[in-house]
C-alpha cells in the first residue's frame, strides 16, 4: 500500500499543491487545525509522509505515530552541528557566535570586506538571513535582540551566478532544478555530484533524505549554499513525480524498521 500524504496547503508554499495535485489520496491539513492540533486519522499501519509549511511540520513531528511522518531531523540540521563535516565544502569562512556577540567581532578582519553574511544556526530561521553592511549592522541586530541569546552563523560574503536546489537519498541524487528565480534550469552532473558528496557526509548521522543547495560562483567553482529538509523544502522545478516516489520510499523504509 502506497503511504498516506498529510499535506499543508498555503498561498505562501507552492509546492506542496504541486505535490497535493499529483496525489490520488492526499489528506489536507488546514493552517487553524495543525495549530489547534486536529490531525486527520490515518490507517493503522499505513507509512506515513508530511509535506508543508515548517510551522506545520513542527507541529506534525511532535504528534505520535503521525510524527513518522516528518523526516527531518532538526537536530542534524542545525549548521552547528553539520558543517563541521561539510566545512571544507562552504568555500568560505564562518563561525558561530551567540547573536549579542556579534557586535563586538573584528568583523572587517574576519571576513577581508565591508559586508557580512549572518544566519541563525537553527534550519526554521528564526529572522531572515541575509547579507548587511558591517557598518549598519547594529540597527539590523537590535531589530533582531529578542535573539540574542541564540547561536547565529557569521560568514563572509560569497556570490553565486546561479543556485541549484538537490534533493538527495542514501546519498543519490533524486531530482533538484534551479532556484529560486525561473526558468529553472537542470541540474548540471557537476552539481549533482558535489551534492551527493555532501549528502553522503551526513548518513552515518542518520540523515538519509536531504535538501543540498549548491552555489555555481562566477568562476565555476561549486560552494555548498546549505543543508535541509525535504518535508518542508520548495521543489522549484524538480520533477515531482521523483520527489513523491522518493519520499514515499523513504517512508516506507522507515515503516519496516
Amino acid at each position: 500500500m502506497r503511504p498516506q500524504w498529510i499535506i499543508d496547503l498555503h498561498e505562501d508554499f507552492p509546492g506542496s499543491a504541486l505535490i497535493a495535485a499529483a496525489l490520488d489520496d492526499p489528506l489536507i491539513v488546514e493552517p487553524h487545525d495543525a495549530m489547534m492540533g486536529r490531525w486527520p486519522g490515518v490507517h493503522e499501519g499505513r507509512a506515513v509522509v508530511g509535506y508543508g509549511t515548517m510551522p506545520t511540520i513542527r507541529s506534525l513531528r511532535r504528534v505520535p505515530r503521525l510524527g513518522e511522518a516528518v523526516f527531518d531531523d532538526y537536530a542534524t540540521l542545525r549548521c552547528s552541528f553539520y558543517y563541521r563535516h561539510v566545512y571544507d565544502l562552504l568555500g568560505r569562512t564562518a563561525v558561530f557566535v551567540p547573536f549579542s556577540a556579534v557586535p563586538q567581532l573584528p568583523l572587517r578582519r574576519m571576513v577581508g570586506g565591508d559586508r557580512v553574511f549572518v544566519r541563525s544556526d537553527t534550519n526554521y530561521k528564526l529572522f531572515p538571513a541575509g547579507v548587511h553592511a558591517i557598518a549598519e549592522l547594529g540597527r539590523w541586530l537590535q531589530t533582531y535582540d529578542q535573539y540574542r541569546d541564540e547561536l547565529v552563523v557569521v560568514s563572509e560574503v560569497v556570490s553565486f551566478e546561479r543556485e541549484f536546489r538537490c534533493f538527495c537519498r542514501n546519498g543519490r541524487f533524486v531530482c533538484g532544478s534551479s532556484y529560486p528565480i525561473e526558468p529553472y534550469l537542470p541540474v548540471p552532473d557537476d552539481v549533482r555530484g558535489f551534492a551527493e558528496a555532501a549528502a553522503a557526509r551526513l548518513l552515518p548521522h542518520g540523515s538519509t533524505m536531504v535538501t543540498v543547495d549548491v552555489g555555481v560562483g562566477r568562476d565555476g567553482a561549486l560552494r555548498l549554499v546549505e543543508m535541509g529538509g525535504v518535508n518542508s523544502w520548495g521543489i522549484y522545478g524538480s520533477h515531482v513525480a521523483d520527489f513523491i516516489a522518493a519520499m514515499e520510499a523513504e517512508a516506507l523504509a522507515r515503516a519496516d524498521v
